[in-house]
């Protein structure tokens, strides 16, 4: 047990530097430095994705060797294969392989980055809010009243049919991450 605490302090630690060079607000460095768990802090970095996609503060590699293993009970995934279904928040990085289905008026927010093949069949009265970056791929099958709401960066593509009242809305951003 001694050994994972170590590990854990050590990621604080260092997430927390990253974080600081990369300018985060007071309160959220607080906030992680008060952290007790890493599921506290892999909460935070889906909470605070804006600040955790356009300051890149944990990069791809420092999740793959300190993360990997760790953060994917959250919907948390890099260079991964998933199929899922019903998550709240998926995020997914490198080059993820993602199959989701979105039924039973469920609620999904979803982030894809980097190079993530995604396909996703949204049904049933479901809601899904995704944000896609760099080169991420995206197909939807929209269909019985779902709703789903795409925010498309530059680089991104996204491709859907949707059928049966269901409602697909892509809006399409002119810059490579939030601002």
């Amino acid at each position: 047990m001694q050994d994972e605490h170590m590990d854990f302090n050590n990621i604080k630690i260092e997430a927390l530097k990253r974080a600081k060079q990369n300018e985060i607000c007071e309160e959220w460095a607080v906030k992680m430095e008060n952290a007790q768990t890493l599921d506290e802090l892999l909460d935070m970095y889906i909470k605070g994705i804006d600040f955790s996609f356009s300051s890149e503060f944990l990069s791809n590699d420092f999740m793959r060797r300190n993360l990997k293993g760790k953060m994917e009970h959250k919907g948390i995934f890099l260079d991964d294969s998933v199929d899922l279904h019903n998550n709240r928040d998926i995020v997914c990085l490198g080059d993820s392989r993602l199959n989701y289905l979105a039924d039973e008026f469920s609620v999904t927010q979803m982030y894809l980055r980097d190079n993530v093949k995604a396909r996703l069949v949204v049904r049933d009265s479901a809601f899904v809010m995704i944000d896609i970056f760099d080169n991420v791929q995206l197909e939807i099958e929209a269909s019985d009243k779902a709703n789903v709401r795409v925010n498309c960066y530059k680089g991104a593509k996204v491709t859907f049919e949707s059928n049966d009242d269901s409602y697909v809305k892509i809006s399409n951003k002119d810059f490579k991450t939030y601002r």
